[in-house]
């Protein structure tokens, strides 16, 4: 009687959700990151579909699996992911579900490099556009400021209001008096690069020489989104793929049933692409 062949059976791969929007360079860079990590430590049943910054997926409510990787950008996000009880690691640096660990940029880096790049061009007068939505956008001011501060200078405040991201009337004529107000020439950071191009559509509209009156670095480093400002915006390049791989490492541990730590990851950029916008030398006297 011949021998009954045993099927031997593939062992199953972890299921994974990623909700992580597709809309902007710095998280598709997140993604590349942990498609980095797979191509050398294996490959995870991914579920990701496109999503916005509001990084609503109705398909998640029903979705069962063994981790997630989760921007935790609001409330409904972080509610959600809580409820799955599966290893989470968060790639937003809003502050939200601290019982997660997180991957984040560096802010205090971000802000750094934004003061010495602007500082080296002769700007003596410093501005940050940020926007109120954002607990990251507000850790990038602290760190922007306290940079131009160790080097005895002061830094002139925007900060977008509740209800006037969604009104762009109201919002450019409160930044047209803004930056009609600020002694020039002046150096201004922005939260992140859309914010730049929001304050360079506005220095058109008031006839602002930029570079010469204001210069504007952002962060992020859209290439595509830099590129239609104009003039092309500066921007501070974070190291978002890297993210992606350590954000991906430490899901893995975790869902080997490692523990790891909660404190955040702050990943460092990798420095400033200078482009037209901040192409200038300073000096008082026109």
């Amino acid at each position: 009687m011949a021998a009954k062949r045993i099927k031997s059976r593939k062992p199953q791969l972890p299921v994974v959700a990623l909700l992580i929007e597709t809309s902007n360079a710095y998280c598709r860079e997140l993604l590349q990151g942990i498609r980095d990590y797979l191509r050398t430590h294996g490959e995870w049943a991914v579920h990701l579909t496109e999503l916005g910054r509001s990084g609503e997926a109705p398909w998640f409510a029903n979705w069962q699996g063994d981790g997630v990787i989760a921007r935790i950008d609001n409330e409904v996000i972080e509610k959600a992911v809580r409820a799955k009880g599966v290893p989470v690691v968060n790639v937003s640096g809003a502050e939200l579900a601290p019982e997660f660990p997180a991957v984040i940029a560096d802010g205090a880096a971000l802000g750094r490099l934004a003061a010495e790049h602007l500082l080296q061009r002769g700007f003596r007068q410093f501005g940050f556009c940020g926007d109120c939505r954002f607990a990251w956008a507000r850790d990038y001011s602290r760190h922007f400021a306290a940079a131009l501060q160790r080097a005895g200078h002061a830094c002139d405040m925007f900060d977008s209001q509740p209800g006037d991201a969604l009104n762009w009337n109201r919002e450019r004529r409160k930044l047209a008096r803004w930056v009609s107000a600020l002694p020039k020439p002046v150096g201004i950071m922005t939260s992140y690069d859309i914010r730049g191009q929001h304050v360079l559509d506005v220095c058109r509209e008031l006839g602002v020489q930029v570079p010469d009156e204001v210069a504007v670095i952002g962060q992020h480093n859209d290439e595509l989104l830099c590129a239609f400002c104009q003039p092309p915006l500066s921007s501070v390049m974070p190291n978002a793929r890297q993210a992606g791989f350590e954000a991906a490492r430490l899901l893995d541990r975790m869902m080997r049933g490692q523990r790891v730590s909660t404190k955040p990851l702050k990943i460092a950029p990798l420095g400033v692409i200078a482009r037209q916008s901040t192409d200038a030398i300073a000096v008082p006297d026109p």
